[in-house]
């Protein structure tokens, strides 16, 4: 018998139960696109997939105003989620790569290289959301069993409001499939195949830092029962345990300056800038969080003992790769692509190779120092060394491109600033103050930086942006010199004095 008191109920069971069955019909239409290359196939599975997004958005919503009390409510919405993300996340990935064989069938050049790479990053992201999936639930089921409960719901929504999209758009980008007679309903989606992959990968970038921002959440939240209930009064277990978040940030901060090097190769300079800001980030963050996590310090009840830390070589490798390697080996890669062989009769891998030496000398003087000033580098440090030198490749590699300038021109600037960062990295008498927690002490200088670097990467202005601040950095020894080292070292932000 009808009741009508129970609608709301009903159109939250709806909206609820209802979207593994889209989602499912999304990846039955990729499926029937992929084989058949139809387009009908490919709109449906948009719809499908458009409408699971509307019920992911209104689901929660309905049933907080008309079911407040409901204790099953929560948990199946979460089993939902993990359902629908398990169903579409490796379909994008499958997609991403069907779109590459459609690309070669159909003989369109659209940087087969930049797309290739382009798919091994979403192909990661889906297995990143994936497992971020299957973690998140063991440790929220861990502090329920300890009776901790409570989790960070913002960051949890957000997460979930921003997948959906997120889905919408690569599924619409991964199996778009333009077939004639359909111009009518193709013209709205013409735009997204042609968006640029730098724009696509700054969206993917933000899905991502928002997953890794929920790992982080949750590992703060529950991490320390998880860590007490294994380690008990082991504290030696517990630091190499705890050890495991920074050595994977170093890692990828190696990764990061491989990656940019293979960007460059294929004339994708703006990128690979970008990559290894990413990069100088990590390396900030590695060091912070070791800190943070008491990781740098030795027990109280112990010595430091005598020997390599797995900790310290994976940061001088992955700092060589990034910081060292990666520079030179940009500006002998863009030079040769712009024709320019050599840089006042020294061939630029010379240059390369130079730099790349000097650099590495300054990271064993790092090591080897045994007299360090706290919050100051002896010497520029390489990070900032590699962002000066690269923003300057870039800058030289649009201007040539733009047909502003000669290529003698640019060439000539370029190894210039590259032979000068070498040169400045290994004056040890120079004091430059440790940025990283510089900023650390202001954050709304970090913020503002952080939300410029977002929107200039759209623009063309990305190089001298980030060249303009390496620059200052440059001579910031003439401003910061007089600061005191107890300030220059702390990374919070220093209470006012009464």
């Amino acid at each position: 018998m009808f009741q009508i008191n129970r609608i709301p109920r009903d159109l939250a069971a709806v909206l609820t139960f209802g979207r593994p069955p889209l989602v499912f019909g999304a990846f039955a239409a990729a499926l029937w696109t992929m084989i058949a290359y139809n387009p009908v196939a490919y709109l449906l599975g948009l719809a499908f997939l458009i409408l699971a997004m509307g019920f992911d958005w209104f689901d929660g919503w309905f049933a907080d105003r008309y079911i407040p009390d409901s204790r099953l409510g929560p948990l199946v919405d979460r089993m939902m989620d993990r359902i629908v993300y398990a169903i579409i996340f490796p379909v994008l990935g499958a997609g991403m790569f069907w779109r590459l064989i459609r690309l070669e069938r159909q003989g369109i050049d659209l940087d087969g290289t930049g797309e290739l790479l382009h798919a091994m990053f979403v192909l990661a992201i889906c297995v990143l959301v994936l497992m971020r999936d299957q973690f998140a639930h063991f440790l929220r089921s861990f502090g329920q069993d300890t009776e901790h409960q409570g989790e960070y719901y913002e960051i949890t929504r957000l997460r979930s409001l921003v997948a959906s999209p997120m889905a919408v758009m690569l599924y619409a980008y991964a199996f778009y499939l333009p077939t004639g007679g359909w111009e009518w309903l193709y013209r709205w989606l013409d735009w997204l195949d042609q968006v640029p992959l730098r724009i696509l990968y700054v969206v993917e970038i933000f899905f991502l830092l928002i997953n890794t921002a929920s790992i982080t959440l949750h590992l703060r939240k529950y991490g320390a029962l998880a860590l007490d209930d294994i380690c008990e009064d082991n504290d030696d277990l517990r630091r190499r345990i705890l050890s495991v978040l920074p050595n994977a940030l170093t890692l990828m901060n190696g990764f990061l300056g491989i990656a940019a090097i293979v960007f460059a190769s294929n004339g994708r300079v703006r990128e690979a800038l970008f990559i290894l800001v990413g990069a100088a980030f990590l390396d900030k963050l590695d060091g912070t969080l070791a800190r943070r996590l008491g990781l740098t310090e030795p027990l109280p009840d112990q010595k430091r003992k005598p020997g390599v830390r797995l900790g310290a070589v994976l940061d001088d490798l992955s700092d060589g790769i990034s910081f060292c390697v990666a520079p030179g080996a940009i500006l002998f890669l863009v030079m040769g692509s712009l024709g320019a062989g050599s840089w006042l009769g020294i061939p630029f891998w010379v240059i390369g190779i130079i730099y790349t030496v000097a650099g590495l000398g300054r990271l064993v003087y790092f090591i080897l120092d045994k007299s360090p000033i706290p919050g100051f580098f002896k010497g520029m440090p390489v990070p900032a060394a590699a962002l000066l030198t690269v923003s300057a490749v870039e800058v030289a590699h649009q201007l040539a491109l733009g047909g502003s300038a000669q290529v003698e021109s640019v060439a000539l600037a370029a190894g210039g600033v590259m032979m000068l960062a070498a040169m400045v990295m290994n004056l040890y008498v120079i004091r430059y103050i440790h940025f990283g927690r510089w900023l650390g002490r202001h954050p709304v200088v970090l913020w503002t930086i952080a939300a410029f670097v977002i929107v200039l990467i759209f623009t063309p202005y990305f190089g001298m942006a980030v060249f303009a601040f390496a620059f200052i950095y440059l001579f910031s020894p003439l401003f910061t010199g007089h600061i005191d080292p107890s300030v220059a070292a702390s990374e919070q932000k220093l209470p006012r004095p009464r």
